[in-house]
């Protein structure tokens, strides 16, 4: 009777105990690949980890248990158990554990890449908001975005701050425009409000991207589609005519997801007389997952932006705080239209192979402020310019990507082939100047100083790979090979500017990356770089007189060192690089009197030296304080740079050699103090202190401006649904100039904003 009694207690238990449990299976993954060896761990004690396609498969005591999700690069997550569940983890974007896609356009560990690389997480983007891609950007070391107003910039990375085409801007992966087609502009043809995360590369990268990568390549990385439906919307103005109104919402439905994200921002009566602007810019991105091997990703985005231009403020006015402005027509108004077709198929775990198909559409028109003589007297007329500046681009990018478990080697090969034609027109204005000093109105006058067409085609083919041939040593190469062509034709018989005749010409650049990293321990760890970076000639270096000059390709070689280390149990982390940046054969406008016959011509006779320091230091003593401190140090010089010479003899008025460069200040630096209340969960407050050193403004060191100290606060509380944020820039109202440059004797300045206090709402689905 007993072992009957036992049998039947033991079938009921049984019973019960199947009737709890249940099985589930899900596939984990990043925005970018599955992730193979996560730790899937249930509340019951149940564990399984995840195979090389990102799947698992897990018994569970209830549907909806709790499961926790970890992998070694990624942070930890917890959600609750579902059917067929997919399970997206972040990529950790700290310290030694920082993955990182840009350096190879696959996803890389930070501490094996031989490289100066940062990533701005979604996390401090979040916790900033940004109403310019400049105060997320500037907390990085040997960054320096200048903010010229309504989202107009300039960038100084290992280089001056100038408008010259040495840095490239990518939108996943990609050049938001194509390869000689730079504008110092271009990031306001960003949409902020899409970008997940933003990795910056410092230093030459050519031997990946191709020209322009020179002082450094930022790659904005757009928001994938959620597995579940999610949203935010917001609402932020501040007390200087500033608002914006920004939303995305994402979901997935089955094998297909989609990601609509936006915003609408403008100035109305703000701070500079005749300074409103507005932007409209909006990203749809839609995914399907045709099978385990095969994803497709399209992304389209448009940015519709239109800034009316003041111009720079003189002396007298920057001093006096008087920011009104003697324009009153001119004005900046640039479309911008970008669509990527992306496909990725993964042959096995080892092959994998993508290729995106591009479609750009690009117009800027100007009537540009810096056009009119602003030294006209009253009640006179002068000239002006009404410029047009329009592009399309047809592109394919192609990357296959290979490993190897011997001596765990990567390779990835590839190319690109992008056809760009272009057209630019400028057509002559009489402007007249009233009485009291305004440039009131303008007379188109139909002649037309420059009216061209240029097709642009850069053809490139890229290897890149690394190995490690003993262990904690990783050596990382990479080679590429570009060809580039310019088709320019002249519209105009007679015209004053790009006046060259009709023309053919092109360019070649073979352009090797090597490098090493070591790691003495799973802490520290130091690399050592020599890359070289290149940029073609540009249409204006060529057409712009009768007759092409001969010019080659300009060049720079890098050399670098640099390392990381934390300490203390991770409360302390430290990274540094060292570089020395030689540019050869850059593009110099020479003047030429022989016999008391002036010529000028751009020839290939400029020389620069460029060496720093870069450092940052982060350190959390507790787990809710973060102090970081992100500065650099650095020198910029001509080595030869002679603009003039009369019969032979070199002028001593324009023999720069020797001179420091203008617009580089040897510090740059950014200090931050963050904390997060223990006590009262989702309230953050931060403080920040941006320093920029004194620098020369004009060639010849006669003129300096002085530099500025800023201070900028940053509150925030963050519920699960709701969050309420204040950000109070330049909180001491300090008189600053973002820019100050110096030319024919006079200083300008771009004032920077005095006290601003942003205030912003936003609601999570």
């Amino acid at each position: 009777m007993k072992t009957i009694f036992s049998s039947i207690c033991m079938c009921i238990f049984t019973l019960i105990t199947n009737a709890q449990t249940a099985t589930i299976t899900g596939t984990v993954r990043n925005d970018f690949n599955p992730l193979a060896v996560v730790q899937v761990t249930s509340v019951s004690g149940n564990t399984t980890t995840t195979d090389t396609s990102g799947k698992f498969t897990l018994d569970v005591t209830s549907k909806n248990e709790l499961l926790t999700f970890t992998h070694e690069s990624h942070e930890t997550i917890t959600v609750k158990a579902t059917k067929n569940m997919v399970v997206i983890m972040e990529p950790k974007t700290n310290d030694l554990d920082l993955v990182v896609v840009s350096a190879s356009r696959t996803v890389q560990k930070r501490k094996e890449i031989p490289v100066a690389i940062a990533a701005i997480s979604a996390k401090t983007i979040a916790a900033v908001n940004p109403s310019s891609v400049d105060q997320v950007l500037n907390q990085q070391s040997g960054v320096h975005m200048v903010d010229l107003g309504n989202e107009q910039h300039m960038m100084s990375i290992r280089q001056p701050i100038s408008t010259k085409g040495v840095y490239l801007y990518l939108e996943d992966g990609i050049p938001i425009r194509p390869n000689g087609v730079f504008n110092h502009n271009a990031l306001l043809e960003m949409n902020m409000e899409a970008t997940k995360t933003i990795e910056v590369i410092r230093g030459p990268y050519s031997a990946l991207y191709g020209s322009e990568a020179i002082g450094g390549a930022i790659n904005f990385i757009t928001e994938n589609p959620s597995p579940t439906l999610t949203g935010q919307f917001g609402v932020r103005m501040d007390n200087k005519g500033y608002f914006r109104t920004d939303a995305k919402i994402a979901a997935t439905y089955k094998k297909t997801g989609i990601a609509v994200s936006g915003y609408k921002s403008k100035i109305s009566n703000g701070i500079r007389e005749y300074g409103n602007y507005t932007k409209n810019a909006i990203t749809s991105k839609i995914t399907h997952q045709f099978s385990d091997k095969l994803n497709w990703s399209n992304s389209l985005t448009y940015v519709d932006y239109f800034s009316e231009m003041s111009g720079d403020l003189d002396e007298t006015k920057f001093n006096n705080r008087d920011y009104s402005s003697y324009h009153t027509f001119t004005f900046r108004d640039a479309k911008s239209l970008r669509v990527n077709s992306t496909f990725l198929h993964k042959w096995n775990p080892k092959n994998n192979t993508s290729l995106s198909l591009v479609y750009r559409d690009n117009t800027m028109k100007q009537n540009p402020s810096y056009r009119i003589t602003s030294d006209t007297a009253f009640e006179e007329t002068t000239i002006g310019e009404l410029n047009d500046n329009s592009f399309n681009s047809y592109a394919a990018y192609l990357q296959h990507n290979i490993s190897f478990k011997k001596l765990s080697t990567n390779i990835s090969l590839g190319g690109n082939v992008d056809f760009s034609p272009k057209t630019f027109n400028a057509e002559i204005l009489d402007v007249n100047r009233n009485a009291s000093g305004y440039f009131d109105s303008y007379t188109a006058t139909g002649v037309y100083k420059s009216d061209y067409s240029a097709d642009i085609v850069n053809t490139g083919a890229f290897i890149t790979g690394d190995f490690e041939p003993i262990t904690s040593l990783k050596v990382n190469a990479g080679l590429r090979y570009d060809v580039y062509s310019y088709n320019f034709k002249n519209k105009l018989d007679s015209a004053s500017d790009y006046s060259s005749a009709d023309a053919k010409e092109s360019f070649t650049a073979v352009t090797p990356r090597i490098g090493l990293t070591y790691n003495f321990t799973k802490k520290i760890g130091a690399y050592v770089n020599y890359s070289i970076g290149f940029i073609p000639p540009s249409i204006s270096d060529l057409f712009r007189k009768d007759d092409a000059p001969l010019l080659d390709s300009t060049t720079f070689n890098n050399y670098e060192l640099g390392g990381w280390m934390s300490l203390l149990k991770n409360k302390i982390y430290i990274d540094f690089s060292l570089y020395s940046l030689h540019g050869k054969n850059e593009v110099v406008s020479v003047s030429t009197k022989v016999n008391g016959i002036t010529t000028r011509e751009n020839k290939n006779v400029g020389e620069t030296k460029h060496q720093g320091v870069e450092l940052g230091i982060k350190v959390n003593p507790i787990k809710s304080l973060t102090v970081r401190y992100n500065t650099a140090f650095s020198k910029h010089e001509y080595t030869s740079f002679i603009t003039k010479i009369v019969d032979g003899v070199v002028s001593d008025n324009n023999d720069f050699s020797g001179n420091e460069m203008p617009g580089a200040p040897e510090w740059v630096s950014n200090t931050g103090i963050d904390y997060s209340t223990p006590f009262l969960k989702g309230f953050r407050i931060g403080v920040e202190w941006q320093h920029v050193s004194e620098y020369f403004t004009d060639q010849k060191n006669e003129f300096t401006y002085e530099g500025y100290d800023t201070l900028n606060t940053r509150l925030g509380y963050d519920t699960a649904h709701f969050g309420i944020w204040m950000n109070v820039m330049n909180l001491t109202n300090k008189l600053y100039a973002t820019r100050a440059n110096t030319a024919w004797g006079k200083t300008t300045y771009t004032p920077g904003n005095p006290k601003t206090i942003v205030i912003g709402l936003k609601y999570k689905l």
